[in-house]
């Protein structure tokens, strides 16, 4: 798996980022989590020990995830649950909720059936669309950089394996390229 496909922590956010947000550099956490079990621990309770520190919960997971990845207990797109998961985005001119319905449209005749749930109004309206393996798709909007424009971001979730992540990668980028 290459950050091709999913982009590494470490590439993703970077140490200036974290050491602004959370008052240490992620090494430094990464060694006091070393001193406090965090090979053993698990997931969850790595980011309640960073919470227990200070850190805001939405960096404890991103610290949390960069020390699972640097000590090669997770790789890229790896989730808490062994799963994997691969997004992409662009960004669209519209509304959220035109586009989302559009997305809706294009998504249900790539994945064959209509969403299985739809959370509209709201910051980020969504829907998602899940599959008898238990594989979904969620797709979601919220306002994009400039007036008139929407972020529309896809998420392929469950996947069982990285080999899946490649494909997944690029029928995501053609779905949205679609909308």
């Amino acid at each position: 798996m290459t950050d091709d496909v999913v982009r590494s922590h470490a590439r993703g956010i970077p140490a200036d980022r974290v050491l602004a947000a959370t008052g240490a550099a992620p090494d430094d956490w990464y060694d006091r989590l070393d001193g406090d079990g965090g090979r053993t621990i698990g997931h969850t309770a790595i980011a309640a020990w960073l919470v227990g520190q200070g850190v805001d919960p939405w960096w404890a997971q991103s610290v949390a995830v960069g020390y699972e990845q640097s000590r090669g207990l997770r790789v890229p797109g790896q989730r808490a649950d062994g799963t994997f998961a691969v997004s992409a985005s662009r960004q669209v001119d519209g509304d959220r909720e035109t586009v989302l319905d559009r997305a809706v449209v294009v998504a249900s005749a790539a994945l064959g059936h209509d969403p299985t749930s739809e959370r509209r109004g709201g910051k980020r309206p969504s829907a998602r669309w899940t599959s008898a393996d238990r594989e979904s798709v969620l797709v979601t909007t919220e306002d994009g950089p400039r007036p008139g424009t929407v972020r529309l971001s896809a998420t392929r979730e469950r996947l069982t394996g990285p080999e899946r992540m490649p494909e997944a990668k690029a029928a995501l980028r053609d779905l949205l390229a679609a909308v």
